[in-house]
């Protein structure tokens, strides 16, 4: 039965840790807004980079694109050789 209350008087202090600031009535403490704080500057830190990388990339038009070949070798696809038209 010691037990049972021991662990009672652990869960009772672990649901007082992290939901007591906001059953008192500062929600700034409490673990959802430690949660949404942290959501919240991961979000602000991923914007800050893609807009730098986008900022990168804005005007500057690609280099050195790849040619294509200038002549197909229908070699390759000699079984519907007879299909092309």
């Amino acid at each position: 039965m010691k037990q049972h209350r021991t662990r009672l008087f652990l869960l009772t202090a672990l649901a007082l840790m992290t939901n007591g600031f906001s059953l008192l009535g500062f929600s700034h403490g409490s673990v959802g807004a430690v949660a949404k704080t942290i959501e919240c500057n991961h979000n602000i830190g991923r914007g800050i980079l893609t807009e730098r990388a986008l900022k990168s990339l804005s005007g500057n038009p690609p280099t050195g694109r790849a040619r294509l070949p200038q002549v197909f070798d229908l070699g390759s696809i000699a079984g519907f050789h007879g299909r092309l038209a």
